[in-house]
């Protein structure tokens, strides 16, 4: 009966640590973030969320941010690598599953003199070896794993939103240069008009040599203006193919000029929650938990492990008897770390630091993230004042323009008054151009600081 007294003991060791697991484990709390007054006064989440991409009314831009979804690269890597954290879940969950293993090995000898006949032997064992977690470290291991598959989740939605705003980016520089060119095209005839007129009154002695060079010098700034746009918009086609993981030289879309009705509106009421609505902060907090419980793991190391084999097999001269002759084993074992004590207690210090320069990292990118957010918006409420004012500059600078042609014409004043004011009426329409630009440049990027509004 004395045999049976260390398997008890063993079993009862067992049984008293089964609840021992939970007993390491590291509850999360959520670093604590001090918020600006005017987020906390804010709504509800719901009411953070920027805007719809159909709400630009552009049948075409939706198609071009679809295409470039399913083709782009780095998109189509960021989901390989959640496939990847998937796999890795699944293996940490494999692991920590009991072990079956097996072997068969035959063999044929006789002694080299042959004076006996050849023998035949056979061995067969099939075993099971399986960890017990007594302290949750296999438990902790498997939590560390699925909050890095949720992470790198993350780091794909986080890739599509930026893939999003630089492919609508894209998109309108093109609309904003095609636009340009057409304006410069336009200010290239206007300006051989001009040419043509002033040659004309050359020819008769009513102006001087003088006139018909200034004419001549705006003909070929116009061009000289003209040829830089479409070197800048021959770059922005190839950044197209970039986009779509392509080769250069094939035009996908090519939007003619800028959105001309109202941009989309955004809520200037700003919770704190929408943060939580960005996939890279969720990122951050997800592999803040991660190293968290890869604390938990590496105190868990201090601690024995205990772990059971069992085994069957037979040794036989004929394999097929296998199953009347098997040998049954079952083996306990008990690793006790003390001896590595103050490697393992650096490793639980160095997971440790790792946490706690997480938690520095993850409130660093909050406030980073406050502030561009705060940046977007004042930047948006200060683009639509400067809209009203280059509006009413572009109308003065078209009224001014078309006095001095009239006084030229009738002789009151030099061409060069007049080419002043064609340039002064251009620099307005690209002023006003350029801030509708911008407006929609600024939409793209409060969509990424919001995180698509994406609050689920």
């Amino acid at each position: 009966m004395k045999k049976w007294v260390p398997h008890l003991g063993l079993v009862a060791a067992v049984m008293l640590s089964a609840g021992c697991g939970n007993a390491l484990r590291s509850e999360y709390a959520p670093p604590v973030i001090d918020y600006p007054a005017h987020w906390r006064q804010a709504g509800a989440a719901g009411e953070a969320v920027p805007f719809s991409w159909r709400d630009f009314n552009d049948p075409a831009l939706i198609r071009w941010l679809d295409l470039v979804a399913a083709k782009n690269n780095d998109l189509a890597l960021a989901a390989l690598r959640v496939y990847r954290a998937q796999l890795n879940e699944q293996l940490t969950g494999i692991e920590h599953q009991p072990v079956v293993s097996g072997t068969l090995s035959a063999s044929r000898n006789r002694p080299l003199d042959r004076s006996l006949p050849w023998s035949k032997s056979s061995y067969a064992t099939v075993s099971v070896s399986y960890e017990a977690d007594l302290w949750g470290k296999l438990a902790r291991q498997q939590d560390a794993a699925i909050w890095e598959r949720e992470a790198t989740e993350q780091d794909l939605d986080e890739a599509r939103l930026t893939l999003l705003a630089n492919a609508s980016s894209n998109y309108w520089q093109l609309a904003f240069l095609n636009q340009r060119i057409a304006i410069s095209q336009q200010s290239i005839d206007h300006a051989n008009d001009s040419l043509r007129l002033v040659t004309a009154r050359f020819q008769a002695g009513d102006v001087s040599a003088l006139d018909r060079i200034a004419a001549e010098q705006n003909v070929v700034n116009q061009e000289n203006s003209h040829l830089a746009l479409l070197s800048e918009r021959q770059s922005a086609l190839n950044m197209q193919a970039v986009l779509l993981g392509a080769k250069s030289g094939s035009t996908v879309v090519n939007p003619a000029q800028l959105p001309s009705g109202p941009f989309p509106q955004v809520n200037p009421g700003i919770p704190a929650s929408v943060l939580a609505c960005r996939p890279d902060i969720r990122a951050l907090e997800l592999r803040l938990r991660e190293a968290l419980a890869n604390v938990d793991v590496q105190r868990a190391q201090l601690y024995p492990a205990f772990s059971l084999t069992g085994s069957l097999g037979t040794s036989s001269n004929a394999l097929i008897r296998f199953l009347s002759n098997p040998v049954a084993a079952v083996d306990a074992g008990l690793t006790l770390p003390f001896l590595q004590w103050r490697t393992m207690n650096i490793n639980v210090n160095i997971a440790r630091n790792d946490y706690e320069q997480r938690v520095i990292d993850f409130k660093q990118a909050l406030y980073a993230a406050m502030a561009d957010v705060d940046n977007a918006l004042t930047l948006r409420g200060q683009l639509l004042k400067q809209e009203q004012l280059l509006s009413h500059a572009l109308g003065l600078a078209q009224q001014s323009e078309s006095m001095y042609e009239i006084r030229y014409r009738n002789g009151a004043t030099p061409i060069n008054f007049w080419l002043d004011a064609q340039e002064t009426r251009r620099m307005a329409q690209v002023a006003l151009d350029t801030n509708r630009f911008e407006q929609l440049q600024n939409l793209a990027q409060i969509y990424l600081e919001l995180g698509g509004g994406d609050c689920q």
